[in-house]
């Protein structure tokens, strides 16, 4: 079993991008050999990376090579499967960059086709708080994952509503409504951040996304600071020749994000912003400067 593992633990390592602190890896497998895997990686800046953010931002080569990797591992999983003394239907494995020893677990929950997936979408959401396809999302297992600790931390978002959840998934389940201005932007909130978030280097200390209404030309720009007193180390705009088309996709994102943003505003009847500067700190703290005017 341990080859097995180490082979897993090998090709894990070689999926990673340049910059990773920790990855987690959910497997599974039927007696018939149907077998899945999905990974998130988690960044030193502390941000969480899922598998399909992970080829978006790579090179075409490097994608060839996560998705050959990708494929092995399952091939690996397989192989686990059939070598284990005890049965297992799902596990999951994670690396730390700084041993590279896989830590993992094994579980014997059913995996039928009714049960086919459920275990990995539970997995996920009390790891990472995100619901994957949830129109085929069982509610009753939705209801299981309250009980465990991700559960508790779940309803605290909710009532505090410090985080943005997928209210649509929630209110299948507790028929709630949380359609307030202040809950809609806190997802556009989400949204920025999380475009941010691709942007930002190793060492960071704050970025700020700043965005122009500018009569029919709206204009978003990135600055990216190392300390709180230091100058920007980096700057982005939407339109450079210069940088990876990947950088321009991720402005127009933004801007578009932004944009969305004023049309929420108008939905709910407030004043729209014609300015906008957006402050993300590395600890994940935000704050918002708004200007007025006709611009």
């Amino acid at each position: 079993m341990n080859t097995y593992i180490n082979k897993i633990r090998d090709l894990l390592i070689d999926c990673m991008p340049r910059h990773w602190y920790k990855c987690y890896l959910f497997f599974e497998c039927t007696e018939s050999g149907m077998s899945s895997a999905c990974y998130y990686v988690k960044t030193p800046a502390g941000s969480i990376i899922s598998y399909g953010d992970l080829l978006y931002n790579c090179s075409d080569e490097k994608v060839k090579s996560i998705k050959a990797g990708t494929s092995e591992i399952l091939t690996y999983v397989r192989l686990l499967h059939e070598a284990s003394t005890e049965q297992w239907t799902w596990g999951t494995m994670y690396i730390l960059r700084d041993d590279y020893e896989p830590h993992c677990e094994f579980h014997n929950d059913p995996v039928t086709d009714d049960y086919w997936l459920q275990n990995r979408y539970k997995w996920v959401y009390k790891n990472f708080g995100v619901l994957e396809n949830e129109d085929e999302f069982d509610p009753h297992v939705y209801k299981e994952m309250l009980k465990g600790p991700r559960g508790i931390l779940l309803l605290e978002d909710m009532e505090s509503r410090v985080l943005a959840k997928n209210y649509t998934a929630i209110d299948k389940v507790f028929k709630l409504k949380h359609k307030s201005l202040e809950s809609e932007l806190e997802k556009h909130y989400n949204k920025v951040a999380k475009n941010i978030y691709k942007l930002t280097p190793l060492n960071w200390h704050r970025a700020k996304l700043h965005f122009d209404m500018n009569v029919n030309n709206p204009f978003v720009e990135l600055w990216v600071y190392k300390t709180e007193d230091d100058s920007y180390i980096t700057k982005y705009v939407e339109n450079n020749d210069e940088e990876p088309a990947i950088i321009s996709e991720i402005m127009y994102d933004l801007k578009n994000e932004v944009l969305a943003m004023i049309e929420t505003f108008k939905f709910y009847n407030q004043n729209p912003f014609s300015g906008l500067v957006y402050t993300l700190t590395s600890n994940g703290e935000v704050s918002l400067e708004l200007t007025y005017g006709d611009k």
